[in-house]
């Protein structure tokens, strides 16, 4: 005798609500795969390195027929814990969800990325204070 076979649930439709899912193409790029995480969902472009996480809120402007991205940046120190905030908006023209739209956004992510990179270089090569003046000077001269 043969079991019945299991009845399937219908897979439901996911509602796509937002501007980000536009942007979505953009998870894909050389740029962001060293990330731990991207998500475009609602209206928020949400993208997670080690040294970084960079959030993109969009917002259409329909009055002036341009797309606001407010760019919110928290470098991270090596434990994790947040060690500079920086904000930053950016106007783009053109059809929402656009090559150009999404090349601009890249843009951005990876120089935020860049700047979190050199931040960390900056802190682990940066010499600590002497408590205490040098006890002499020596100097290089050519002779």
């Amino acid at each position: 005798m043969s079991q019945p076979t299991p009845v399937r649930p219908r897979p439901r439709p996911v509602l796509v609500r937002g501007l980000a899912p536009r942007f979505a193409l953009l998870i894909g790029d050389s740029r962001v795969t060293s990330a731990l995480q991207v998500a475009c969902v609602d209206d928020v472009i949400d993208v997670r390195y080690p040294e970084s996480h960079i959030r993109c809120r969009l917002l259409l402007q329909p009055a002036i027929g341009r797309l606001l991205c407010a760019f919110h940046v928290t470098h991270l120190a090596l434990d994790g814990t947040a060690e500079e905030r920086h904000r930053m908006d950016l106007t783009l023209d053109g059809s929402l969800g656009s090559a150009a739209q999404r090349e601009a956004i890249l843009r951005r992510l990876h120089a935020f990325r860049c700047a979190a990179t050199a931040s960390r270089v900056r802190a682990a090569t940066r010499v600590p204070d002497r408590a205490s003046p040098p006890l002499g000077h020596a100097y290089l001269t050519a002779a």
